[in-house]
């Protein structure tokens, strides 16, 4: 296939992965669960069907809307970094450390043991994802009415990282460093609009009813800054280089860390300084703001 079908193919696959993903966040945020381990657990499952999936064809059409399109979707390494940055900010420093290192090895790691399972027992097919999507129930509206935004975003986002991807080999750099700069992208733009748009708390509750800014928070961080960015890929990448060099694999863990931190902070610290007063966006009265 052409660089142009597999990228069209593949923003398609990033967003119906992003939706997914606020399905499945969603879902499990309404039954009390914390949204950062939520989505520390998305990036281990999307890290775990990513080694599953190295049995299939580079190139192919299952491999550019699964592998580079739903996955890269699916997981996420700038709402990682959020939820770091939030978590420590809120004092939870545990967590924080929680997220960062159960994520950064955990999900390599998963990568891993499912890509030697793969080797051993799967065939080179492609994987259905309908066992991904849960069943929304009585929520399925909610989903719904967020779809548009979090799928456009996710398209735009996963378009854009696949671009990338596709041109760091031509002007002769690894592919590991447009992984890089995607989600050091990514995470900075994450970082400022969260802090700008933000309507949930560091569990993931809603702060108030659904808005336009909600709608926009939807397109901006969890579809774009989702798609952009990818735990999946930088987990395989990892393995990978491991199997080369131990000390390039960690440099690329490192390094993907390191720099989606900062940015996050920066993107956050520039969104606070240019709106240092986030007001309420429900219509209540004034007396009753929480300054």
């Amino acid at each position: 296939m052409h660089n142009h079908e597999l990228l069209l193919i593949g923003s398609v696959g990033g967003g119906l992965g992003a939706w997914t993903r606020i399905v499945v966040r969603d879902e499990f945020v309404a039954k009390g669960i914390a949204s950062w381990r939520v989505v520390m657990s998305i990036n281990l499952v999307g890290s775990a069907l990513a080694g599953l999936a190295v049995r299939m064809t580079e190139g192919s059409f299952e491999w550019a809307l699964f592998t580079l399109g739903f996955l890269g979707g699916f997981t996420t390494f700038s709402t990682m970094c959020v939820d770091i940055v939030v978590q420590w900010i809120a004092d939870r420093r545990r967590a924080a450390v929680t997220v960062a290192v159960g994520t950064m090895i955990g999900g390599p790691l998963i990568a891993w043991i499912s890509s030697v399972f793969a080797a051993m027992f799967v065939a080179r097919s492609a994987i259905s994802t309908a066992a991904i999507i849960p069943l929304a129930g009585r929520r399925i509206t909610h989903h719904m009415s967020g779809l548009l935004g979090i799928a456009c975003g996710g398209f735009v986002g996963t378009g854009i990282r696949i671009f990338v991807q596709f041109l760091a080999p031509i002007i002769g750099f690894p592919i590991w460093t447009a992984t890089a700069l995607v989600n050091m992208i990514g995470t900075g733009f994450a970082g400022f609009a969260f802090r700008w748009l933000c309507s949930l708390d560091a569990n993931g509750v809603a702060l108030h009813e659904p808005s336009r800014r909600l709608t926009l928070e939807r397109l901006l961080v969890f579809g774009f800054a989702g798609g952009l960015t990818t735990m999946s890929t930088l987990s395989i990448e990892i393995v990978e280089a491991m199997r080369h060099s131990l000390l390039t694999g960690l440099l690329i863990g490192g390094v993907n860390l390191l720099m989606g931190l900062t940015f996050t902070i920066l993107g956050w610290w520039i969104a606070y300084r240019c709106f240092p007063a986030r007001e309420s966006i429900s219509p209540i009265p004034i007396s009753n703001k929480v300054v």
